[in-house]
């Protein structure tokens, strides 16, 4: 948990610093925003737990002659349990819902074909701590991913998937979270 606070620190520290930073350093992008959407469970997981939902805030930096930039996300993600009933008959086991803290720091590479391009295709990689609820604790893992930005007048709309692969004991949980988003630009 600890570790959980201490990301959230310093995310909220890049964003108290951004609209500064964007002032000294005009040639970078530096963004913040918020997404949600579905997080679909994967694997052994998945066998235990539905479709959720998930809420996260984000923060970036670009210089605005490279491709590539660096992202930090600070989420929120439900998983609900499912009753499984075996076929045969017999009695149902009851999962319980699973909720996850997540911090992310990503990797993003920008496919901008243009400078004023107004739809940018991009893949996202990182990795993250991720805090779950049901005994689960404090765990490392990994992430991947691609999504498309739509720059607009003043902000950017994007919609990305990632696959997360997060090492809990014995099986990794694995989750595919579908968000859809906007990203200001200071």
């Amino acid at each position: 948990m600890k570790k959980i606070l201490v990301g959230a620190a310093i995310l909220a520290a890049v964003i108290v610093a951004a609209p500064a930073g964007a002032q000294q350093a005009s040639s970078s992008s530096i963004t913040y925003g918020i997404s949600g959407g579905l997080v679909l469970p994967t694997g052994d997981i998945g066998n235990t737990n539905g479709a959720g939902f998930n809420i996260q805030g984000h923060a970036g930096f670009r210089p605005a002659s490279m491709p590539f930039g660096l992202r930090g996300d600070l989420g929120l993600w439900t998983t609900p349990g499912k009753t499984i009933t075996p076929i045969s008959g017999g009695s149902s086991t009851s999962y319980p819902g699973v909720t996850w803290f997540t911090a992310n720091a990503n990797a993003v590479l920008n496919f901008e074909s243009q400078k004023d391009a107004t739809f940018v295709p991009y893949v996202i990689g990182g990795a993250g701590i991720y805090n779950g609820s049901e005994g689960i604790g404090t765990k490392f893992g990994l992430n991947a991913g691609g999504g498309v930005t739509f720059k607009l007048s003043g902000f950017d709309a994007f919609a990305e998937a990632r696959f997360h692969n997060i090492f809990t004991d014995g099986n990794a949980s694995r989750l595919i979270p579908v968000s859809f988003g906007v990203n200001f630009r200071p």
